[in-house]
């Protein structure tokens, strides 16, 4: 099995982030990768905690949820997605 583990700089916006790992994710997925790992928090590097909590999702449910599982089931593969912020 091939892993990659993914290495991005983190914004404070989440949209910027979303586009960087699907790019991100989609290149090891193109390397063969069958396993992604996202780093912590790698859809937002808050100025404060709060950032954070503005994105708090409930447990199994959440636009940064919906976009891994629809990322990996894009490509075909594991992908673990760092630490999420959730309620």
């Amino acid at each position: 099995m091939k892993i990659a583990a993914v290495q991005m700089v983190s914004a404070p916006d989440w949209p910027t982030n979303r586009d960087a790992a699907a790019r991100l994710v989609a290149q090891a997925a193109a390397a063969g990768a069958q396993l992604v790992l996202l780093p912590e928090y790698f859809c937002i590097l808050g100025r404060r905690d709060t950032d954070k909590l503005a994105l708090a999702e409930a447990p199994g449910a959440g636009p940064i949820q919906q976009f891994l599982a629809d990322l990996a089931r894009e490509h075909g593969l594991w992908l673990v997605g760092g630490t999420l912020p959730v309620r």
